[in-house]
């Protein structure tokens, strides 16, 4: 028996299907994503707590450690805590950040290992993740002892943790595998937006981290002055340096604030480009860095970098969309998702700060919201309304089918003679009655225009018709030789030469085919003057028709003018005999 060598078929559907895991298996990877993701962010937070701890002076135990990082783990779920019986809500949004990748990437792995069907399998991975840490939140906020100085409401602690889950396995979810099918038939003006938003809250975010690292610089004398009451020893400076590490998000978010125009308020002390109101000094790091007096005059001009931006995302849209209705839909959107994400954080950053000097920490969302959709939708709609400058058309005349040049040819332009070679207007004439070759079958072997052949350096001819042998209405030839097309002219007899499709016998042509069909526009209009650019084909002008012309007599026939010419020739050789 011989075995086929052709490669194996494709297995079937029912191999395919039973790839997919089963019910077992599916609970398995579900529960791995849902807790999984709870223990690591928790885990990840316990070093922070012992740090804390340990710096603080209380001493590093495993114990405390743990129950250090309950608080700090409902703290990044931004639950509010309440701390000695006052409210504290400005929670800080670096720990936030970290749980936030850390359950994006679970839910992103538990949908690939469950088949990638986002409508099938991202439902029980979105619920799972989310009803898990809004469970584990609830029991840790009921865990907390009463006598202990934080505390947390059971139902903030459902909300929050619920909400923040969920957000960040929706988005590991749409990273893993991309948008559903019927998500990607949404307008396309509503996807060029999101993306426009999405770049201009990116843009944001690094104006604001340039404005920061600008007051940090600028304010580093108070900010050391600060780490010398406040933390002298070793120990303390690291505590407080973690502490102000993990507040840094919130302090960026109070220069995105600043920089497009609606400043924050720290307490009693407000901040913004055009005012500033100091407050109560502080031994916090990030708090000494505020300014304290009236702001520079070039604090107006920051204004310019969100509108910079929102003509980068004015550009973006324009470069994607070609119709100027999409155009104007997608910076709207685009200004609504920049200015939803940075309410968004305002909201996330401030809050109350347990009653004392420093509360509350307020970054105006109803400032910030309008002022970023007038700075990145505004400006980005006035950028894709505006019609990028062009060139005006330019309209060129258009004369026998030829496209009038933009500028005459340089240099001298020879132009023959043609009314001093032809008083009575034979060949003009001629040429302006030429039968029509449908009309007339004989006539279909005319000789073709001698004017309208190319002819390269042509020289004048003299005052009569075949006088000169410079005069020659095909093209240049030697002296002395008579021919006409390809033929030889000798006493009136032409040697096979085709003059316009028939030979030349005895003064005689003979019918056939022409080899120059007539031009459709000059047969319409004999009269049209050539454009310059074919006047340069042809090496010379034509006279100017448009004039009245003389009194014409009756044309004759080339047959004629061949048999004249010849007989000019005979009567020169018989003077030059004699």
């Amino acid at each position: 028996m011989s075995r086929s060598l052709a490669p194996p078929a494709d297995p079937p559907a029912t191999e395919a299907v039973a790839t997919q895991p089963d019910g077992i298996a599916r609970l398995r990877i579900l529960c791995v994503a849902a807790m999984g993701t709870v223990l690591a962010s928790y885990a990840l937070l316990v070093p922070a707590a012992a740090a804390v701890g340990w710096t603080a002076g209380d001493g590093l135990s495993f114990d405390g450690a743990f129950a250090a990082a309950i608080p700090l783990w409902l703290a990044a779920h931004q639950i509010p805590l309440v701390l000695a019986g006052q409210p504290f809500s400005v929670l800080p949004l670096l720990p936030t950040a970290v749980l936030f990748a850390v359950v994006a990437l679970g839910a992103g792995w538990a949908l690939r290992r469950l088949g990638g069907r986002f409508r099938h399998d991202g439902g029980p991975v979105l619920v799972g993740t989310a009803g898990a840490h809004a469970a584990v939140a609830v029991l840790g906020s009921a865990l907390l002892p009463r006598a202990a100085e934080v505390a947390a409401q059971p139902w903030a602690a459902m909300v929050g943790a619920g909400l923040l889950a969920g957000s960040a396995a929706l988005t590991g979810m749409l990273r893993s595998c991309g948008l559903p099918p019927e998500w990607r038939a949404a307008p396309a003006w509503l996807r060029v937006g999101m993306r426009a938003g999405a770049l201009a809250l990116a843009g944001l975010a690094a104006v604001a981290s340039v404005l920061l690292v600008v007051a940090l610089v600028t304010g580093a004398q108070r900010i050391v002055a600060a780490y010398g009451v406040l933390a002298p020893t070793f120990g303390d400076g690291l505590g407080v340096t973690l502490l102000g590490l993990a507040y840094l998000p919130n302090a960026a978010v109070g220069a995105l604030s600043w920089a497009v125009g609606a400043g924050f308020t720290v307490g009693t002390a407000t901040i913004s480009p055009f005012d500033a109101k100091p407050g109560v000094p502080s031994s916090f790091p990030l708090l000494a860095a505020l300014p304290t007096g009236v702001p520079p005059l070039w604090a107006p001009a920051v204004l310019a970098l969100p509108v910079l931006l929102g003509m980068l995302v004015g550009l973006s849209v324009r470069r994607a969309l070609p119709v100027p209705a999409d155009r104007i839909r997608a910076t709207v959107v685009a200004g609504l998702v920049a200015a939803s994400g940075a309410t968004l954080l305002a909201l996330l950053a401030g809050g109350r700060l347990a009653a004392g000097p420093y509360d509350p920490v307020r970054f105006p969302p109803e400032l910030i919201a309008p002022a970023t959709l007038l700075w990145i939708g505004g400006i980005a709609a006035v950028v894709v309304i505006l019609r990028r400058p062009v060139d005006d058309p330019v309209y060129v005349e258009v004369v026998d089918g030829d496209r009038e040049p933009e500028a005459e040819p340089e240099g001298p332009v020879r132009v023959p003679a043609v009314a001093d070679a032809d008083p009575d207007g034979v060949v003009g004439a001629a040429r302006d009655a030429r039968p029509d070759p449908s009309d007339d079958p004989s006539a279909s072997g005319a000789m073709d225009d001698p004017i309208d052949d190319p002819v390269d350096g042509a020289e004048a001819c003299d005052s009569e018709i075949g006088d000169s042998e410079a005069c020659d209405p095909v093209g240049d030839r030697a002296e002395g030789e008579g021919r006409v097309g390809e033929g030889r002219v000798d006493e009136g007899r032409v040697d096979e030469g085709p003059v316009g499709g028939g030979p030349v016998v005895d003064g005689a042509v003979a019918a056939g085919p022409s080899r120059t069909a007539p031009d459709p526009a000059s047969a319409a209009a004999p009269d049209a003057v050539p454009s310059p650019a074919r006047r340069r084909l042809l090496g010379r002008r034509r006279p100017d028709r448009t004039a009245e012309a003389p009194a014409q007599k009756h044309p004759r026939t080339v047959a004629d003018l061949v048999a004249e010419r010849a007989a000019a020739e005979r009567a020169a050789r018989g003077t030059d005999a004699r």
